[in-house]
């Protein structure tokens, strides 16, 4: 970060501009987690695009415009990345609309963000110590531990942004501001979820899942009215915080990792048809995303009825299914039996150490026996009934017998 900012403050001294840090990376060097946004925010008051240009050949990085909010993107060859906007007024035709903007002035383009902790901005192109602009309380908020909306029209103009207090506040450990938390309720109830498009709902939604304890972020979506905004099936209640926290868990052991999707069919239990396909086309979810939670009502009861099964049953029923699938399935059931389940998926991934060619070189004749021979130890090993020095002595005798 440090080489990044260094450069861009570089710049605009020579151009004798004021450049602001802005976003959350001022809202976690306030608490004391420096490093802990991966992208970092400027903001400046003039031609952001050109700012960037220049910036960008300096760094010897790539430079992407976006004209039409004035920002632009700098990627240097390390993969960071710096994002530069020109500092804008937004207005909303309608709830739900993507903003219309004009250029303004930095107390403009603070006053167009979500929560007072992000509305801060640090002016660090300014000779002697950076000057901290905090025009809406976010540092005492900081402090409170409060997540707290700039106005009562903020979850009307934008409902993403009440998926992202939660988001923040689970992050964080903070808590929602009760007059927040009113404005959130009331946009919801009068619609304002529904004026936002199912991939903007899908892209907060799978945010909030890529943070930790998300049973807790669930039980929240819950008191805000946001999952039944989802669809009025999806329930909050202790048995899907249960299902929630034990996914999370089992998501942390080894084997394929699951994306956020576990979580998104965790919530929905066992599901019925009508209720997954009016999910999966609510947030528009992509063709493989989609068909896999169209089919879960299906897929979980299959896998659920498996964990009982003996092994080879097992494993024949995990056959093409995929990390989040199986891990929501599990979810489900007994810790016993999730165990169960899981270890199909470990025994699947077994494969021989020994060939055909093995065997014949042993004696064994070419032919039918030597692939059941093969069938019969690998078997075996997924049983764990022989280790893997043991495979060509026990095929030789299966062979034979």
């Amino acid at each position: 970060m440090a080489r990044r900012v260094s450069a861009a403050r570089a710049l605009a001294r020579e151009r004798g501009i004021p450049l602001y840090l802005v976003g959350g990376a001022v809202r976690d060097l306030l608490l004391g987690r420096p490093g802990r946004t991966a992208d970092v925010d400027l903001v400046v008051e003039e031609d952001a695009p050109g700012f960037a240009r220049e910036l960008a050949r300096r760094l010897e990085a790539r430079v992407k415009l976006h004209g039409r909010f004035g920002t632009a993107v700098v990627d240097t060859s390390s993969g960071e990345r710096l994002d530069l906007a020109t500092a804008r007024k937004e207005s909303y035709d309608r709830p739900g609309a993507l903003p219309r903007v004009r250029p303004g002035t930095i107390e403009d383009d603070l006053a167009r963000r979500d929560f007072t902790v992000n509305a801060m901005a640090m002016e660090i192109a300014r000779r002697g110590r950076p000057r901290l602009l905090d025009p809406f309380g976010g540092r005492a908020d900081l402090r409170r531990g409060r997540i707290r909306m700039l106005h009562p029209g903020s979850p009307c103009d934008d409902a993403t942004r009440a998926f992202r207090a939660v988001r923040y506040a689970n992050r964080l450990g903070f808590t929602i501001d009760p007059e927040t938390r009113r404005w959130i309720r009331d946009a919801v109830e009068g619609g304002a979820v529904n004026a936002v498009s199912g991939d903007r709902i899908r892209r907060e939604l799978a945010l909030v899942f890529s943070e930790p304890n998300r049973g807790d972020a669930v039980r929240e979506l819950g008191r805000l009215g946001l999952a039944a905004a989802l669809h009025p099936s999806l329930t909050v209640d202790t048995a899907t915080i249960r299902r929630l926290r034990f996914a999370e868990r089992l998501s942390s052991k080894p084997g394929p990792a699951p994306t956020w999707l576990v979580y998104l069919l965790g919530w929905m239990g066992e599901g019925n048809e009508g209720m997954v396909a009016a999910v999966a086309e609510r947030l528009n979810l992509p063709r493989r995303e989609g068909a896999a939670v169209r089919r879960w009502p299906h897929t979980s009861k299959r896998l659920v009825a498996a964990a009982r099964a003996p092994l080879p049953r097992r494993i024949a029923a995990i056959e093409g299914v995929s990390a989040d699938e199986l891990i929501a399935a599990a979810a489900l059931l007994s810790a016993p039996l999730a165990r169960c389940l899981l270890e199909a998926r470990k025994a699947a991934g077994l494969h021989l150490t020994i060939r055909g060619r093995d065997l014949l070189a042993a004696g064994i004749p070419a032919g039918p026996a030597v692939g059941r021979a093969l069938a019969a130890t690998l078997s075996a090993r997924r049983a764990g009934a022989i280790p893997a020095e043991e495979e060509l002595s026990f095929a030789v005798k299966a062979a034979r017998s």
